[in-house]
């Protein structure tokens, strides 16, 4: 586990009800363009989960209020969320969602999945960080499952990675550390640990290629 991913689970662990607080705000500021958003994530969600068995087994890396994990749980899968922050954990019980706290990057599944999810959370990876959990979820899935993950596009940004705190959406009072990765980069991890890249687009931002989306297959 790096220092970078440590220092920013010490913020989220301080900060996660302003977290949620201030991710409430900012959807109201723009109500509709919430909901787009919200409804685009849905459909990407049921395109890609949906085309495993209702009352398949599926975990989430970092669920922080489990809007996700509700939302899969309605399509009619076994849902597992985690997350770090105990407040994040328990916005998630409180849906009456199966939560348990978790580090992928320091505790072990205790079983196999038919998908594992994982939005937003790259963003506080290191490369070496990056690696070791996608070995571990690649160990974690059954024949044929899927892993869903998002980065930040680096073609995006000026630099690798920094320490920021954003003044509006999610903003916690506190930086916590950010990774970009470029496709070609990532592709060559993505291929070296033995995934298969079934399918990939980018979205968001001005030009819609802020985030760099992946749905591996094992």
């Amino acid at each position: 586990m790096s220092i970078e991913n440590e220092k920013t689970l010490e913020v989220y662990n301080k900060k996660a009800k302003t977290y949620i607080e201030t991710g409430i705000k900012h959807d109201n500021l723009n109500p509709q363009k919430a909901k787009f958003k919200r409804e685009q994530l849905e459909k990407f969600i049921k395109t890609n989960i949906g085309i495993l068995p209702k009352g398949a087994n599926v975990f989430e890396i970092g669920s922080a209020d489990g809007t996700n994990a509700e939302y899969i749980k309605k399509l009619g899968y076994e849902i597992t969320a985690s997350d770090i922050a105990e407040d994040f954990v328990n916005s998630i019980k409180s849906k009456e969602i199966n939560t348990i706290q978790f580090n992928v990057l320091k505790d072990e599944f205790n079983k196999k999945y038919s998908a594992i999810f994982c939005w937003r959370v790259f963003v506080h990876f290191t490369e070496n960080d990056i690696l070791k959990v996608l070995k571990k979820v690649y160990d974690a899935l059954e024949k044929d499952g899927i892993f869903i993950f998002n980065v930040i596009n680096r073609e995006t940004r000026e630099v690798d990675e920094e320490w920021v705190d954003f003044p509006n959406e999610y903003h916690m009072g506190a930086k916590r550390y950010y990774k970009y990765f470029k496709e070609k980069d990532l592709n060559e991890i993505i291929t070296k640990v033995g995934y298969k890249i079934y399918n990939f687009h980018k979205e968001g931002g001005e030009n819609n290629n802020k985030w760099l989306v992946y749905v591996l297959k094992k």
